[in-house]
Formats: structure tokens, C-alpha cells, sequence
């Protein structure tokens, strides 16, 4: 090639590069743009708060709480650096969080804009390493589409069951992935396994999305793979260290007791569940349900919701395509190989989750994010581009192309739209009250008080929001016979409504002092809707 040619290359990458990164900055700008009455609204979860606790709690050196059970830190500097927030939850997104709380302070809107960062960082990654691999066209279609899916979109504000720092090392580790197949550099190898093993420090199930790729692309590339093992030996050495670091907590502390976990049989009904979850995130509307029914699982599918976006009906279409253009043979080997890679991969993180017991929550759905965008761009871009015809020819495929992908991109926005004016019009409910926020505020600097958490839901908001109260979790010591507890008046005691009761502790304690001839003061904290998000029992001076 000649250096006019090389200067000429040069000089259309640099283009793309600025295009792709524009459309990137775009994108996130939407999305910031969107997200904004988010960083006050829903309240706080409680599966969001324990890692923002853990984080704040290594800024401040101050602990006046006990986190959930099977927490784990270790002493760095003299203060309680998070390693572990259950057996197979690593505390990953609590170091993500750190440096964002060590300079503009530990607060709700600054953990939800964090996490959108990270999550804005995810989507830079993963649309680099499209353009690497499959082209411009693919990135840009694909990333659209994760960016204004609404459950990538909630998830990367309201983030739960640490779906953006997976997010995070999936996108990585393709990037690096298809630099180092392009450019046989070592470094690459090395990030490629330590983001594998971050990933799975990060959370245990990320081993589906290993075990499912992994098979994908054995099943696809095996002669080629068979064939190269013998020339990458050190960079595969590399990539396995780079995973020994990255996971070797969890691999070292936690494997023992995460195989015991997943030995138990999972409750009745479990698939018809994951099938319900699957359905609700390809079809978008997984959050306004949650959201519907103030976070009650049981009960997010027994009301119907008129809007839905097409992300489950795209992909559909996407597979059906990919078979025909396999029969009629009209794309180049590389990118029929992708697609063939993309359907199997979706197809095997899918059947892992639904085969995972206790996997069905969306966090776990998640997984398969994002082959599905992935797989919707690559075809289209593929029709876009279909070979053998002229260009009159590819009018009629392009047009459709177009306009379908601007419906899917509507849909997705209206469906974002429409769950987000749930959550304004009510606050959150539930257990995504902001209600409790607004007490933990009022009681953040009582050094006087003692407030004791009767149920699962409110402790970690408390141990996130308040800095002064001593606080207690005491359901997980509970059995059958209740213990009898403190009656002084600087004790305050929170349950919930019937509703919305996990362990059902808190409504033995809530009857009781119902039924009780002392004097007893049972406050109910109201939201938005003047419905009761929580009581507050308390008894006053003798």
C-alpha cells in the first residue's frame, strides 16, 4: 500500500472515529437529559443503598449501622474498605462509586449520576468495539438501540443487582476482545481477562455469559480457534491471569459457598416467573410495571400495560433475516459468521439464565445484553448493505430498514416517557417511596435516636441518609417466637404496610402495638398519592 493510500485510510478512520464519538456524546446527552428527575425520584431502593452505604462508609471511616448479612471488609488505611456484599455479590460498584463520594459527597443524585456515567462509559466501549469489528453502521445502530432501551435506560440510573458494572466489563472485554484478535497486541489479552474476572467478581451469574460466549464461539470459529491455540499460548496465559486477578476474591473466598447456594432447588413456579420477566424487558415495560406496584414482584404482571416497544419483535424479525441471507449466501463470510455467533450466543445466555435457580429478577434477564442490539444492527446494517444488487435495486430494502428502526427507536423513547411520568405522578411507591428519603432527612443528625428496622427495606436507606442515629436491622435474628423489644421513647420502629411486608415480622409488632392498651404512637408517612408507604411506631415518656 502506498503512503498516499495510508494517509487516505488514516484520514477516513479519524472520520469515523469523530463520527462515532459524536453520535456517542449525542446519545449521552439524551440520555442525561432523560435521567434527570431521576437523580431525586423514585426513593432510594434498598438494594441500591447497600452499595452506596458500604462506599460512603470507607469515605467517612464511620459505620453506625450492620449491613446485610455475609458483608465482608477489610481495614486499608484504618477505615472499612468493601470487599464482599453477599456471597456472590463482589463490591465492585461500591470502589466505582468511591472517587465520585470523595469529591462531591456522598448523596443520592451523586450515586444515580455515577452510576449513569459508568453506564454512558459502557455504551463508549461497546460501540468502539462494533466499529472495530463489524463497522460504523452496526455501532451506531446498535448503540441507539441500548441507549434508549428502557431497561437499559432505568437500570443505568436506578441500578440493582449490579447490572452496570457487568455492563461495564462486557463492553470491555469485547473491545479489547477485537483489538487484540486485530491487533495480536498482549496488553489486550491481559484486559481481556481481567475484565472477565472483574466481571465475575462482580457477581457471580456473569459465569453464564463466560460459559454461553465462550461455547458460541467454539461452536462458530472451532477450526480456526484449534488452530491458533498453539501461536497465542502466551497470550492466553496472559488473559488467564488477567481473570485470576480480577476474580480472585470470589475465587478464592466465595466459590464453596456459592455452589451450596445454587444446589437448592428453586420455589414453584420459578420459569413461569423468568418467562414473565424475559418478556416484560424485550418488550420494555419490565420498570413501569415495577414501578406500578411499588417494587411487589408477585404482582407486576396481574395489570395489563398498553405500551410496549418492538425490541423483542425486532430480534424476531432479526433471526428470521439472518436465516435467509444464510440460504441465499448474499453477505461475506466475516459477516455471516457474526451474526451466526450473535443468534447462538443470545440464544445460550438465555437458555443459562432460565436454567440458573433464582434468576429471575430483570438484573438477571439483563444478561444477554446487549447481543440482541447487537444482533438487530449487524442486520440491519446487512441489508443496508446487501451485495449483488444495484443501488435502484437496494431502495426498497433500505426505506423499510429505515423506518422500521425509527419506529423501534420510538417506541423505546415513548415507552421511557411513559415511566417516567409514573414515577413523577407518584414519587416512587412502595418500596421505592421517597417518603422514607424525606424522614431520613428529618432524622439524619439525631444522635438521641434509635431506629430499628422491622422488616427488609429500610436499613440501608437509613445507614446512606443519616449520619448520627444508631440504627438496627434485627429481622434477620428473628424466628418464630418474637423478641420482645425496648419501649423507650428515643426508640423508633419501622414496618410496613400489610402490602408491602417481606418477612412479615414487622406485622406481628404492627398488630400488637395496635392492639395495645399503653401508650403507643403508630405514625403512618405518606407519598404522593396519600397512600401509606411506612408506619413508624414509637412510644412516648412514661
Amino acid at each position: 500500500m502506498t503512503p498516499e493510500a495510508d494517509e487516505t485510510n488514516g484520514h477516513r478512520r479519524r472520520r469515523k472515529l469523530t463520527l462515532l464519538v459524536t453520535v456517542w456524546a449525542v446519545l449521552a446527552a439524551a440520555m442525561i437529559l432523560l435521567a434527570r428527575q431521576n437523580l431525586s425520584v423514585p426513593g432510594l431502593y434498598y438494594d441500591e443503598a447497600v452499595f452506596a452505604g458500604m462506599a460512603k462508609d470507607f469515605i467517612t471511616g464511620n459505620v453506625h449501622g450492620e449491613h446485610m448479612p455475609d458483608h465482608q471488609v477489610v481495614r486499608l488505611a484504618g477505615r472499612p474498605f468493601p470487599l464482599f456484599i453477599q456471597t456472590y455479590l463482589g463490591a465492585l460498584k461500591s470502589w466505582m462509586l468511591i472517587p465520585a463520594f470523595r469529591i462531591f459527597g456522598p448523596t443520592v443524585a451523586v450515586l444515580r449520576a455515577t452510576t449513569l456515567f459508568w453506564s454512558l462509559i459502557a455504551l463508549l466501549l461497546l460501540m468502539l468495539g462494533i466499529w472495530r469489528w463489524l463497522g460504523l453502521a452496526t455501532a451506531l445502530i446498535a448503540g441507539a438501540l441500548l441507549a434508549f432501551d428502557p431497561t437499559y435506560f432505568f437500570l443505568s440510573v436506578l441500578d440493582w443487582g449490579v447490572v452496570v458494572p457487568s455492563l461495564v466489563c462486557r463492553c470491555a472485554c469485547l473491545y479489547f476482545a477485537v483489538r487484540w484478535n486485530q491487533q495480536s497486541k498482549l496488553r489486550d489479552a491481559f484486559f481481556v481477562g481481567l475484565f472477565a474476572g472483574l466481571g465475575f467478581f462482580n457477581k457471580a451469574d456473569f459465569a453464564v455469559i463466560l460459559i454461553a460466549v465462550g461455547v458460541a464461539a467454539l461452536f462458530c470459529s472451532w477450526r480456526s480457534i484449534v488452530a491458533s491455540i498453539g501461536s497465542y499460548s502466551v497470550a492466553l496465559s496472559l488473559a488467564g491471569l488477567g481473570f485470576v486477578i480480577g476474580s480472585g476474591p470470589m475465587l478464592l473466598l466465595k466459590i464453596p459457598r456459592i455452589l451450596m447456594l445454587t444446589a437448592f432447588a428453586p420455589p414453584p413456579g420459578e420459569l413461569v416467573v423468568k418467562l414473565h420477566a424475559l418478556g416484560s424487558m424485550y418488550d420494555g415495560s419490565y420498570f413501569y410495571r415495577l414501578m406500578n406496584v411499588g417494587g411487589l414482584f408477585e404482582r407486576m404482571h396481574e395489570t395489563p400495560t398498553s405500551a410496549r416497544d418492538g425490541l423483542g419483535l425486532a430480534l424476531i424479525i432479526a433471526v428470521v433475516v439472518f436465516v435467509v441471507i444464510k440460504i441465499r449466501s448474499r453477505q461475506d463470510e466475516h459477516t455471516e459468521g457474526a451474526m451466526a455467533f450473535l443468534v447462538l450466543a443470545t440464544a445460550l445466555v438465555t437458555l443459562g439464565v432460565m436454567v440458573l435457580p433464582y434468576a429471575a429478577r430483570i438484573h438477571h434477564m439483563v444478561l444477554v445484553f446487549p447481543l440482541p442490539q447487537l444482533l438487530i444492527g449487524t442486520v440491519s446494517a446487512a441489508l443496508w448493505q446487501i451485495k449483488e444488487m444495484g443501488q435502484s435495486s437496494r431502495r426498497p430494502i433500505r426505506t423499510p430498514v429505515f423506518i422500521g428502526l425509527l419506529i423501534l427507536l420510538a417506541s423505546q423513547l415513548r415507552m421511557i416517557q411513559k415511566t417516567e411520568q409514573l414515577i413523577q405522578q407518584t414519587g416512587g411507591r412502595g418500596r421505592w417511596s421517597e417518603s422514607l428519603d424525606a424522614f431520613c432527612r428529618e432524622n439524619r443528625s439525631r444522635s438521641d435516636l434509635t431506629i430499628v428496622s422491622l422488616d427488609w427495606g429500610f436499613n440501608e436507606q437509613l445507614m446512606f441518609l443519616t449520619d448520627e442515629p444508631q440504627l438496627a436491622e434485627r429481622f434477620w435474628g428473628f424466628d418464630q417466637r418474637l423478641p420482645v423489644m425496648p419501649t423507650g421513647p428515643h426508640y423508633l420502629y419501622l414496618v410496613h404496610p400489610p402490602k408491602y411486608s417481606e418477612f412479615r415480622y414487622d406485622q406481628a409488632y404492627l398488630n400488637a402495638a395496635q392492639k395495645s392498651g399503653q401508650k403507643v404512637q403508630i405514625e403512618p408517612h405518606f407519598d404522593r398519592e396519600n397512600e401509606i408507604a411506612f408506619y413508624v411506631i414509637r412510644f412516648p415518656p412514661q
